[in-house]
């Protein structure tokens, strides 16, 4: 059996200090795909970090073909910072970057800011020679884990034995400059990448991570690195992206009918609804009522609860109170 191998990338900062990234590479001693998995590009974004430790408990016994190399702690300083970016304080959003998005700024400069150089030495010590990519990353907890990924070639096979729910089919990326994210890189380059938004940011769930962890292993079946069949998710895979048109026609929006307090009836972002059932209620401000929630459609939970912008990144847009009118969810049909 394959033993992982500990290797560290070392990024030297612009003040002259040294940062080690560590990774782990194993080798199944035969021909095969070099498949690389990553996280925590964004500091705050965790919960793949669990998901690779345990793939690389299971190739340890299971691979078969080719080699893997896994990077839980992608951006390591954005990590120890606890914030997405390592420029950033509390509550600002991603937005603010100041050229510190590493999701933004493939494949780094040796030269650049901090996390520039972190990028390119990642870039040139591990991800160079890699054939394919899973990205995770994280997003709040009002939005469904999802994958994203090119309707085309490697990308969309992959994308289709992920084992998630839903799948944004992305467009190509901006043409014309020097840096992408990493599955630009690797879609532009004829490899093949998809990214996995486990939901939400800043904790590690085990249902998160059992989804991620049977996408890293779909994926090495797939490439045939790891033997057995593709384990597929119940029901239909909900895919958007293609025509905005036809997904408007798809997408139910519900808002709230007054002004209160949002009570959530147990249910979470890729639950499965029925048109008519109640999906919570809000306790009016004005008169104490008690107003039901009632999905507007069959279909798939894509977005639910009551937030605002920058959810996820201050605790104040997360709150439940409702003004009348805010969206409170978006029921996706098949």
């Amino acid at each position: 059996m394959p033993d992982a191998q500990l290797n560290h990338t070392v990024a030297t900062l612009t003040d002259g200090s040294e940062v080690r990234i560590p990774w782990w590479r194993i080798d199944s001693g035969h021909d095969g795909e070099t498949l690389l998995v990553i996280a925590a590009q964004h500091g705050n974004e965790v919960q793949g970090c669990e998901v690779i430790r345990r793939f690389k408990e299971l190739c340890e016994s299971e691979l078969v073909a080719g080699e893997v190399r896994l990077v839980p702690f992608a951006n390591l300083p954005a990590v120890r910072h606890r914030r997405s970016h390592i420029n950033l304080g509390p509550e600002q959003p991603y937005g603010d970057h100041e050229g510190h998005n590493m999701n933004r700024g493939w494949p780094g400069d040796a030269d650049g800011n901090d996390t520039e150089r972190v990028t390119h030495a990642l870039h040139e010590g591990i991800v160079r020679d890699c054939t394919r990519a899973l990205d995770l990353h994280s997003w709040s907890r009002f939005t469904a884990t999802c994958t994203l990924a090119r309707d085309e070639g490697l990308s969309r096979e992959m994308a289709l034995v992920s084992g998630i729910r839903f799948i944004n089919w992305r467009s190509l990326g901006a043409t014309g400059t020097s840096v992408s994210t990493i599955g630009t890189l690797f879609n532009d380059s004829g490899r093949g990448s998809i990214t996995i938004e486990l939901a939400p940011q800043w904790v590690i769930r085990q249902k998160e991570v059992a989804l991620g962890l049977r996408a890293a292993t779909n994926l090495a079946k797939l490439a045939g690195m790891i033997e057995g069949e593709v384990e597929q998710i119940d029901g239909p895979y909900v895919e958007f992206g293609r025509d905005s048109e036809a997904d408007a026609a798809r997408k139910h929006p519900l808002h709230a009918p007054c002004s209160g307090l949002f009570v959530e009836a147990g249910l979470e972002t890729s639950d499965h609804v029925t048109e008519g059932l109640c999906i919570g209620h809000i306790i009016r401000d004005d008169n104490l009522e008690t107003v039901e929630v009632i999905s507007p459609a069959d279909g798939w939970l894509y977005q639910f609860g009551c937030y605002r912008p920058d959810c996820d990144v201050a605790l104040p847009p997360q709150h439940p109170y409702a003004s009348e009118g805010d969206a409170l969810a978006f029921v996706m049909e098949e």
